[in-house]
């Protein structure tokens, strides 16, 4: 039976007002990787498919979450943010589906919702919560599968007394659907939604697109009592009611689905409900083969440092974790959780690496082609929705960047067919836009915002100008591969030009850097103590000395314990990717320990807050899962530490370690790129790689400490050594 009810018992909102946080166990199972530490238990979590995920706490409850960059900026969530307090949840991007959901155990008279949970564990393909109430034990398994945009949430209950236990187990689904943040389904955004009771199944229909915008929960088992009640947000909530003797010793378990549907509406929804239910553990088994065989494929770091070896996997999770799938779009990756759900360009720009060293090439380069859908502008947008429209248009780094990211992901997949496909975006995006409509002294400074701006900076960013001149060297390089000597020779001739002036229009002697930005007027300098002064060491476009001088003034004056701080005197908080930033240009200018150290703060992150996740800030802060932390950890690994160099359309690998002093030796395991794999060993003096894979002879290039060079020709199933 089921009835409506206009008001709601307590306690049961997963959402309220909940204790002050406590502390909860939080523990890492994945592979042969255990980690556990306290943690207070309103430190979030994450459960990710690449249609659906869930954000909440660990200690089982759904606490109000909002955008950490204005709680930090202003103290509390902005008035006109429509997602204000409404970041946790069931998302199925581009909507959400439900602010929370709650079990509720009652025995014995008294209610005890489970939202205090003792111990929580992170496996990757699922999450567990534990609890106990008196003589009953309980387990909540929260676990969203690959592809499907459904969450399956089981309760085992064991009793663990000498009598048996007449027992009352309530789920409460919290539906709030909602659009997300920049983008709407229909013409109007969605207000609230309808819920009706339909064959036991809970359906709630969007008053916006009620069509085809539905959610549709329900258990396996029949449920006592289904109910529809008023919430205290004003947003109906579902109510599942079971009733179970429990005897001495006994297990119960219950499974509740939730199945979003946003083309085809509840009719779809139920069905797939339905159909999905009974795969629940066939599901479950494929998620958990697939970190399983992430974990187990590699590639995979072996070094004295078991805490650097485990980041590198770690690393390798998170970015599965972050896989996103639409129907606009494709596969590509989203920035990070809980605040950047969206395809961004910079970002992909930043990790393309540390994507395909991981394995992600597919993924990867699908990111990379959305990028050839200019905005209203001819330029690469900043920021897509799911939906497929376009949130932020793009700065004036923002096609630098992503010219960049073509030619690395050109190099590691050796894929003719993207080359071809993006190589007329690549030019008229650089050429057209980026020096042309930007640049119309023709100095190369293009003019407009950077990545990130300041108040005080001039119209032409020094990172806009540095990431110009290595897309310049970029297209010179997809130009070769594609035999086009003319267009060639003409990104030389600009990126040489660049070069020739550049120092003596951008380095400022008194700061001991180079000026992060040039008025438009007349090109003098206007310096801020901003990260971004490290971008033309980054991408080699410093001169030595300068160079030498900017690391210098950087360890004394912009960096603290954590890493690169963002704005010396301003906002000293330490990013990953300015981190990662530094740690690229120490490598690139032999400054390998202060590379190594900057690789170890980016890991420092999987010390504190949500276990097993890279966030944005270091040690701790906004972004709790962030796509570039760990991208760029292991494109550090990969191609500054062990030097590897691919070049997958020449079948070629050129390598250049750079070991930490207190390491003998590292090893990194079954590495892939383009048709070959291989296994690279390194010591401060010798060098072995196997050619694990691939069906034409592998060319290996180790360059030696001393810059003597040595190459061989390597068949697949052989080695050499050195």
């Amino acid at each position: 039976m089921y009835r409506l009810t206009t008001h709601e018992p307590e306690p049961v909102m997963a959402n309220s007002e909940l204790a002050q946080p406590r502390e909860v166990t939080q523990e890492l199972r994945w592979g042969e990787i255990r980690q556990e530490r306290p943690s207070a238990s309103d430190t979030l979590f994450t459960t990710t498919g690449r249609k659906l995920y869930v954000i909440g706490d660990i200690d089982g409850s759904f606490r109000p979450c909002s955008n950490p960059y204005d709680l930090h900026t202003f103290g509390k969530p902005q008035a006109d943010d429509p997602l204000a307090n409404r970041l946790q949840g069931v998302w199925a991007q581009p909507v959400k589906a439900l602010n929370g959901y709650t079990f509720v155990v009652e025995s014995s008279g008294i209610n005890r919702p489970l939202v205090d949970a003792e111990r929580f564990t992170q496996t990757f393909a699922d999450v567990h919560f534990e609890y106990r109430r008196g003589a009953l034990t309980a387990t909540r398994i929260d676990f969203v599968p690959q592809d499907r945009p459904a969450l399956f949430i089981t309760l085992i209950l064991r009793n663990d007394g000498t009598q048996p236990a007449d027992v009352r187990v309530t789920f409460f689904a919290y539906f709030d659907l909602r659009d997300a943040h920049f983008t709407t389904l229909a013409e109007m955004p969605n207000q609230g939604e309808t819920v009706r009771v339909e064959g036991e199944k809970l359906v709630a229909r969007a008053r916006q697109l009620p069509d085809k915008w539905a959610v549709a929960v329900g258990g396996w088992e029949r449920p006592t009592e289904v109910q529809i009640i008023a919430g205290q947000d004003g947003h109906p909530v579902g109510v599942l009611e079971y009733i179970v003797r429990l005897e001495s010793g006994a297990e119960k378990e219950w499974t509740i689905e939730i199945v979003v549907e946003i083309e085809s509406g509840a009719a779809v929804a139920l069905k797939n409900l339905e159909k999905w239910l009974p795969l629940r553990e066939s599901l479950l088994a494929e998620k958990q083969s697939l970190y399983a065989d992430l974990l187990a494929g590699g590639p995979r770091f072996h070094s004295p440092d078991a805490h650097f070896d485990a980041a590198f996997d770690l690393a390798r999770a998170n970015l599965q974790a972050l896989e996103a799938e639409s129907r606009i779009m494709g596969r590509f990756f989203y920035a990070g959780l809980q605040t950047f759900p969206f395809w961004f360009s910079a970002d992909g720009a930043y990790d393309i690496p540390g994507l395909l060293a991981a394995g992600f090439a597919s993924t990867g380069t699908n990111h990379l082609l959305i990028g050839t859908n200019f905005d209203a502008l001819g330029s690469v947008p900043h920021q897509r929705s799911p939906s497929g429209a376009i949130v932020v248009p793009g700065n004036a780094a923002e096609t630098p960047l992503w010219v960049m990211s073509l030619w690395d992901a050109y190099r590691w997949t050796g894929d003719r067919a993207f080359l071809e496909a993006i190589y007329p975006a690549a030019i008229q995006g650089l050429l057209q836009y980026t020096l042309g409509n930007l640049d119309p002294d023709g100095h190369g400074y293009p003019i407009g915002a950077g990545l990130v701006e300041k108040e005080d900076m001039g119209a032409k960013k020094l990172d806009s100008a540095a990431y110009t001149w290595a897309a310049l060297r970029a297209l010179e390089q997809m130009a070769g591969a594609m035999g086009d000597t003319r267009m060639a020779a003409r990104a030389r001739a600009r990126g040489d030009e660049m070069v020739a002036r550049f120092d003596a229009a951008w380095w400022d002697p008194a700061e001991g850097t180079y000026s992060i930005s040039l008025n438009e007027s007349d090109n003098s300098r206007r310096s801020v103590p901003h990260w971004a002064v490290i971008v033309p060491l980054e991408v080699g476009l410093a001169s030595a000395k300068h160079a030498a001088t900017t690391f210098t003034t950087l360890q004394a004056k912009y960096m603290n314990q954590w890493g690169l701080k963002h704005t010396v005197g301003d906002d000293e908080r330490v990013w990953t990717l300015p981190t990662a930033t530094l740690s690229r240009a120490a490598y690139r200018y032999g400054q390998a320990e202060l590379g190594f150290r900057m690789l170890q703060q980016l890991s420092a992150t999987l010390d504190h807050g949500s276990i097993g996740m890279y966030h944005e800030l270091i040690p701790d802060g906004l972004s709790f899962l962030q796509l570039w932390s760990g991208a760029t950890f292991l494109r550090g690994a990969v191609e500054d530490l062990m030097g590897v160099q691919v070049r997958a359309d020449l079948h070629a690998v050129r390598l250049f370690p750079q070991l930490p002093a207190g390491w003998e030796a590292a090893e990194l395991e079954r590495l892939s790129f383009g048709e070959h794999t291989i296994t690279v060993r390194a010591t401060h003096t010798s060098l072995s790689v196997t050619h694990l894979s691939g069906a034409t002879p592998l060319t290996v290039t180790y360059q030696t400490s001393n810059g003597s060079e040595r190459s061989a020709a390597v068949v697949a199933g052989e080695s050499v050594q050195w």
